[in-house]
């Protein structure tokens, strides 16, 4: 009888044993997830590009993007040695930059003695065309083409474009409602900048 009563006192030490051990394990995977979700939350987050990095990638920028006071958005482009070569003014909105507006921001990029003096002036009078889509039905079924050339009421189809001596400046629009304006200095040192642009 004694050696049944150790034999089972045994069995129950086994069991015991058995299920401290299965449970100590179920806990110790549960410590494992929980710290893995913890140290997951605690890594760095993700962060976008900076401006170093995008520059390594692609090097320096080739123009920069201002703003006026009167809400004109320019784009410039820099010679190497940092002169002024290219400027390209728009309102940023679908608004038309008046000549109020415009001028004040051409004397101060471009004032009378840096343009030179004048040499001509062009009217603008381009036919811009795109291809649209068409909408009738008949152009799928006959097996036609499906798109067309139509004239495209662009903004940079007319305009005037006015050539000094160092600078031409192509203003694109209607007199007091133009789209955009843009400067081009004729510098030897925006040589360079003009060939990558073409």
């Amino acid at each position: 009888m004694s050696i049944v009563w150790k034999f089972q006192g045994l069995r129950r030490k086994l069991l015991h044993m058995r299920s401290v051990g299965w449970f100590g394990m179920f806990v110790f995977v549960l410590f494992l997830e929980a710290v893995q979700s913890g140290s997951s939350k605690l890594e760095t987050p993700v962060t976008i590009q900076n401006r170093d990095t995008v520059q390594q990638l692609y090097g320096k920028p080739q123009s920069e993007v201002y703003r006026t006071s009167q809400g004109l958005r320019i784009t410039a482009s820099f010679a190497p040695n940092g002169s002024l070569c290219q400027a390209h003014i728009g309102s940023g909105l679908d608004a038309r930059i008046t000549d109020r507006e415009l001028n004040g921001v051409l004397d101060e990029l471009a004032p009378e003695n840096v343009r030179g003096k004048h040499k001509l002036s062009t009217f603008l009078n381009i036919t811009c065309i795109k291809l649209v889509r068409r909408e009738d039905s008949t152009a799928h079924s006959s097996g036609g083409p499906s798109t067309e050339l139509a004239v495209d009421p662009c903004s940079e189809c007319s305009g005037v474009s006015d050539d000094y001596e160092r600078v031409n400046i192509t203003k694109y629009g209607n007199t007091n409602q133009y789209s955009s304006v843009h400067l081009t200095f004729q510098q030897p040192e925006c040589k360079e900048l003009e060939e990558k642009h073409r």
